[in-house]
């Protein structure tokens, strides 16, 4: 029995030996996530953020469509007019839009936009500097996409609620640039 015994013992330890191997072979090895990965992924906190946003004072929400640029869209809402989210919902649901924004920012790095041209990289840059000007001194430069990492937007400038102040101030940057 003691034979028996050391080599049941032996051929336990060998196995967890290679599980543990195995185990730790695929943790290292994970692939970053792909474009339709995080799609779904933000898809799901869109709709986990209207759950959240029908417990907080908004309980006809239905759930948002999203194109696939990853933006999310309540036609419903949009047909009425111009619209707002409570502040219920932006103060009880903050950190599910905290989670939206971080996959919606690793999505927005997986997707190929055409460079940009020299104008309009320079046109960019002066509302930019322009909205600094206007008391955003803050307000980065756009990337060399020509997009804004949402959490390097000031408060304000960021989705779900563009402020009044943020909209008087694009509409001026935006007028003085183009006209």
């Amino acid at each position: 029995m003691g034979v028996s015994t050391s080599a049941t013992r032996s051929a336990a330890a060998a196995t967890l030996t290679l599980v543990l191997a195995a185990c730790g072979a695929s943790s290292h090895a994970t692939a970053p996530p792909t474009a339709a990965n995080l799609f779904s992924r933000l898809v799901a906190d869109y709709v986990a953020y209207a759950r959240c946003a029908r417990t907080h004072g908004m309980p006809n929400l239905p759930d948002p469509q999203v194109d696939p640029e990853g933006n999310d869209h309540y036609p419903a809402l949009d047909r009425q007019g111009s619209w707002r989210w409570p502040q219920s919902v932006l103060t009880g649901c903050a950190t599910v839009w905290e989670r939206v924004h971080a996959i919606r920012d690793q999505y927005d790095s997986t997707q190929r936009r055409p460079p940009e041209s020299a104008a309009t990289r320079a046109q960019q840059v002066a509302i930019a500097r322009c909205i600094r000007a206007h008391g955003f001194p803050s307000f980065p430069d756009p990337d060399p996409s020509g997009g804004y990492p949402i959490a390097s937007l000031p408060p304000g400038f960021a989705k779900p609620n563009l402020s009044p102040q943020a909209r008087a101030i694009l509409a001026a940057c935006g007028r003085r640039r183009s006209g």
